[in-house]
């Protein structure tokens, strides 16, 4: 059986499996499916297109999974990338469509950035990418550019772990305009202006590119509920915690009492944009820390720690603030988030 039927015929099983007894969580249950669907799909095509191109098959109309939106290619290395779907819809039930796709080719020699311009229809448009194979810290990914402008956006979701697969990034569009230019530039990690760095260690890969536009749900989807945090992390105990769902609640503020130690602070999320939640953090009368992402794979441990603050005096009352924010977010696209601050004698840093 070839990996292409393999993957329909798991897809057909999961379809078919026994729904489970607790009905309340159909709807979230349903949102996972639609996640899981888009991720199953941009995997699955990459290993369909290289089975049926190798053997040569003709692909009747009738299999294809949805009219493919015709790519707008400007630069003349730019070629289809077959692995990011025409149109998925994520898990909170937002309508995504492709209106360009690129590819750089590690291969090809002087192809160090591609281009598309694509309409502006004045619904969200977003950047996505199909992380490559290799170490996530020494593949080289590429900057994204707006109309010659660079954005913040260097795929940094690939460098989460291995295997992400499809990872996406919201472009800002200015104002006024009909249609746009986005580059993907690998040449060199660089502010403009700015000399390009060696950097000898960055490995090249192919990297399968597209631009989508997409139609947000009609109505507030509520995320699922955050793990809650357990209440020892080995010698560490939960002193206080805080959550909420954005945008509803986008700032909060805990009070704890210091043991004669430090504050060890963590935090959850959950929702189709999670990866764009970042909370700023402020601990006592100290300056901001700056804010901090969160990761849908990071692992709670014991010595694994986001966040530590100055030692406290015994018996110190602190207040530990945050301001939630989640960049080009939509208020139909809800993120839940919890915060906990652990208590230590000592601070574990992990080996």
């Amino acid at each position: 059986m070839t990996p292409a039927l393999r993957k329909l015929r798991d897809l057909f099983d999961d379809m078919s499996a026994d729904a489970p007894d607790n009905h309340g969580r159909i709807a979230q249950l349903e949102r996972r499916i639609r996640s899981d669907t888009r991720r199953r799909a941009a995997g699955a095509a990459l290993a369909g297109a290289t089975v049926l191109t190798a053997a040569g098959i003709f692909i009747p109309t009738f299999l294809s999974p949805g009219p493919a939106v015709p790519p707008h290619e400007t630069a003349a290395a730019v070629q289809p990338a077959a692995e990011l779907p025409p149109r998925f819809t994520s898990g909170d039930g937002s309508a995504y469509r492709r209106l360009a796709s690129a590819t750089l080719k590690a291969q090809s020699k002087g192809e160090k950035k591609v281009s598309v311009t694509v309409p502006v229809s004045g619904k969200p448009l977003e950047v996505a990418a199909l992380c490559p194979k290799g170490n996530p810290l020494e593949v080289a990914r590429p900057r994204v550019i707006v109309n010659g402008e660079p954005s913040r956006n260097w795929f940094q979701q690939c460098m989460t772990r291995e295997g992400m697969g499809m990872v996406q990034d919201p472009v800002s569009v200015p104002k006024g305009v009909k249609q746009v230019t986005i580059t993907f530039d690998i040449s060199c990690a660089r502010k403009k202006g700015d000399p390009c760095p060696t950097r000898a260690f960055w490995q090249p890969a192919d990297w399968p590119l597209a631009v989508y536009e997409y139609t947000p749900p009609a109505r507030p989807v509520e995320p699922d509920p955050v793990e809650a945090f357990p209440s020892r992390l080995g010698t560490l105990k939960l002193a206080g915690q805080a959550s909420g769902v954005w945008p509803r609640e986008s700032s909060f503020a805990l009070t704890v009492t210091s043991p004669g130690g430090y504050f060890r602070i963590e935090h959850r999320c959950t929702g189709d944009l999670v990866d764009r939640l970042s909370i700023s953090y402020q601990i006592g009368d100290e300056p901001s820390r700056g804010e901090w992402t969160c990761n849908r794979h990071r692992a709670l441990d014991e010595t694994n720690a986001m966040l530590w603050s100055e030692k406290v005096p015994k018996g110190t009352k602190i207040t530990i603030s945050g301001k939630v924010r989640v960049q080009a977010g939509h208020p139909n696209r809800q993120v839940g988030w919890s915060v906990g601050v652990y208590e230590s004698k000592i601070v574990k840093l992990a080996h």
